[in-house]
């Protein structure tokens, strides 16, 4: 499988990991909603999750995954992994700023950031434990 074809199977699978995480990180308990207000159900929050997040991860993803594994090249195998979930963690970051400041503009609210760089850094590292493991099935030989 080429490694263009892994990193589109990645994305895909990813969103649908962080968009499922997501959606249950969001859901409104019953005791806490009021009367005649619509709450998205898990699957409202899914489906625009997925819908939002997958170009993100197919353009940043597919990017930062390139250029990762340039910058990784030298490394040890011992130190890779450590290194490469640094590496995806410090990517994350990008889009969760860029989406800080398209939603919320130039002013600051650090425990929003905070909430941002999370979810930035729970996407990365979801693309790369996925990548990890689809590495892992299609690199086994065959007998």
């Amino acid at each position: 499988m080429s490694r263009f074809i892994k990193l589109v199977v990645t994305s895909l699978l990813s969103t649908a990991i962080f968009s499922a995480v997501y959606g249950i990180i969001s859901l409104t308990p019953e005791s806490e909603k009021e009367p005649n207000i619509y709450y998205f159900s898990f699957t409202d929050t899914f489906v625009f999750t997925f819908m939002y997040t997958l170009p993100v991860y197919i353009v940043v993803g597919l990017i930062c995954s390139y250029l990762i594994d340039m910058l990784a090249h030298n490394r040890q195998t011992r130190k890779m992994y450590f290194s490469k979930l640094l590496m995806y963690s410090l990517a994350g970051i990008v889009p969760g700023l860029a989406f800080y400041f398209l939603f919320e503009g130039i002013q600051l609210d650090y425990q929003l950031l905070f909430y941002f760089f999370a979810l930035g850094i729970f996407a990365s590292n979801t693309f790369y434990h996925v990548l990890l493991l689809i590495n892992k099935v299609f690199n086994r030989k065959k007998i």
